[in-house]
């Protein structure tokens, strides 16, 4: 598998600095007018492109780190959580731009026309890469929707080929069904022996071009899809989860997870990468040490007296006189793990910056356990909840150790099954029929640590964790005022003269017809079609 040095690569990222600009969405739309834009570059490596730009540190600084783990109750501001932390920043929703705006859907839309257009014997040699890519276009796709609802998404892309400047919007339903369509279709084409095909190789920074590894991905990610239908169209859920468990190609351990595995300078600790000056969320952290959890070193670090200790997540409790002198020093406080989210952190221990690899998981083999675990627990499959849920635990655990060996975490060593089952016979661990969706829920939640959008996810479709789940939270007040969770983002209004503007009011009005949609656009406390009252 290779692993990506973002400096080696930077001819890559073009103008992906702009992407941010006031400017984003007009440069898009002359890029697709124009068709001197079409990249000239192999189809393998506008793979690698996509797979480049698929993270990026604007999303860890205003999603991840001052967005999702403060609501997640992962982490807190070094002073404690604001009284309106649980408000979404005019910044968040970087995915959207990534896909539109940046390099990652054109590049691979363009890799899939490259080879569409080649003579049938160099396109019959690529008919593998071609399905790996739409398998990471699919993805994307399918995350920008989840939190956005409506997208241009059949007809994005492709003004260059032929197609319209103006794609309409797919509504949710819509991009969840043919997203899951072409997964299926992407599986039967890798599942297919096929002679003499050109594998994307160390261009593909996730598998290296193994087809049974995406087809793997791929089937695990049609049962995220469909665990998402749960409120909204349980029939279609158990249907796609009965044909996606009829294949015997799955995950089947922790080395089957999908992440992007990186080199220790892409996530530079120097820029917005840096996991520097946030507390450890009190409610994880006295979870973990309760319990044993092998985790605990893994995600946090001790304070500088050698203890653990976490932050209060609610802030009218962080801003209590009798917790002040907690909040005089960060110091008092357990710190996220920097070197399990920038392996080149500096621990001003005297070794200079860690050296070890980085990593991004999109769907680990753990959430594929606990899928299937929280399907079998719900009546939804035959599968025995209590094994896929035990399987998900192990798994995780297997995982995070040795993405903690790789980044070289300081003082870590690598965890061991005996270890593991100690842990897991613990009360609260150790499965329990009567408290099965809360125990599968609450542990996909520790999983989700390097993956708090996804935890987000999970709290909205179930409710868990709550304050009376097996993992408690805190009750979040501001002033006395309970505080809520956003539930979706808000939708970036297009200018009035920009070519797609009709086409988006068109789509809002169709999303606002949905009674849970809120009080407009930007409300991000209004929800998205699955995610059904």
């Amino acid at each position: 598998m290779k692993i990506i040095n973002k400096a080696k690569y930077f001819f890559l990222m073009g103008s992906t600095l702009l992407a941010m600009s006031g400017c984003k969405k007009e440069s898009f739309v002359k890029a697709n007018l124009n068709p001197n834009t079409l990249y000239e570059v192999k189809p393998e490596d506008q793979f690698l492109r996509a797979a480049v730009g698929s993270q990026d540190d604007f999303e860890y600084f205003a999603d991840v780190y001052r967005a999702a783990n403060l609501w997640m109750q992962y982490s807190t501001l070094a002073t404690g959580n604001g009284l309106n932390f649980n408000n979404v920043g005019s910044q968040f929703n970087t995915r959207y731009g990534k896909i539109f705006y940046g390099r990652l859907g054109p590049a691979l839309a363009d890799g899939i026309k490259n080879i569409e257009s080649m003579p049938d014997a160099d396109k019959n040699a690529r008919v593998h890469m071609k399905a790996i890519s739409q398998i990471l276009l699919s993805y994307y796709a399918f995350y920008v929707s989840d939190i956005n609802g409506s997208i241009p998404y059949t007809q994005a892309f492709q003004a260059r080929y032929g197609g319209t400047t103006t794609p309409v919007y797919d509504t949710q339903q819509q991009v969840f069904a043919k997203v899951d369509e072409e997964l299926k279709a992407a599986v039967t084409t890798l599942k297919t022996a096929t002679a003499g095909q050109i594998s994307l190789g160390g261009n593909d920074p996730y598998f290296n071009g193994d087809a049974t590894s995406w087809a793997k991905a791929a089937n695990a990610l049609r049962l995220k899809i469909a665990i998402r239908l749960m409120k909204v169209d349980p029939a279609k859920m158990k249907s796609i989860a009965t044909d996606v468990l009829a294949d015997p190609v799955q995950m089947a351990n922790a080395n089957d997870s999908w992440m992007l595995k990186v080199g220790p300078s892409y996530a530079d600790a120097g820029g917005n990468f840096n996991p520097g000056n946030f507390a450890a969320g009190k409610p994880v952290l006295d979870f973990l040490v309760a319990k044993g959890d092998p985790r605990l070193a893994i995600y946090y670090r001790p304070n500088a007296a050698g203890n653990y200790v976490g932050s209060f997540t609610s802030p009218d409790e962080a801003k209590l006189p009798a917790n002040a002198p907690l909040y005089a020093t960060l110091d008092n406080l357990s710190q996220l793990q920097h070197r399990l989210f920038t392996p080149n952190y500096n621990e001003n221990d005297g070794q200079g910056a860690g050296k070890g690899k980085g990593f991004y998981p999109v769907l680990t083999y753990a959430e594929y356990c606990f899928i299937r675990a929280d399907l079998a627990a719900r009546g939804v499959t035959t599968d025995v909840a209590e094994t896929w849920y035990k399987n998900g635990v192990y798994g995780s655990i297997q995982f995070y150790s040795d993405r903690a060996v790789d980044a070289n975490v300081t003082g870590f060593t690598a965890v061991t099954t005996a270890a593991i089952d100690t842990y897991y016979n613990k009360a609260g661990v150790k499965f329990d029929a009567a408290k099965a969706t809360d125990q599968i829920a609450c542990q996909a939640y520790l999983d989700f640590f390097r993956q708090p959008l996804e935890a987000w996810a999970w709290w909205k479709r179930t409710g868990f964790p709550n304050t009376t789940t097996v993992l408690a939270w805190s009750e979040l007040k501001a002033n006395g005022t309970p505080l809520t969770l956003a539930r979706r983002a808000g939708i970036d209004l297009l200018n009035t003269t920009n070519l797609n503007y009709a086409n988006q009011q068109t789509a809002i009005a169709e999303m606002a017809k949905n009674p849970d949609f809120g009080s407009g656009p930007n409300d991000a406390f209004g929800r998205v079609w699955w995610d059904k009252k």
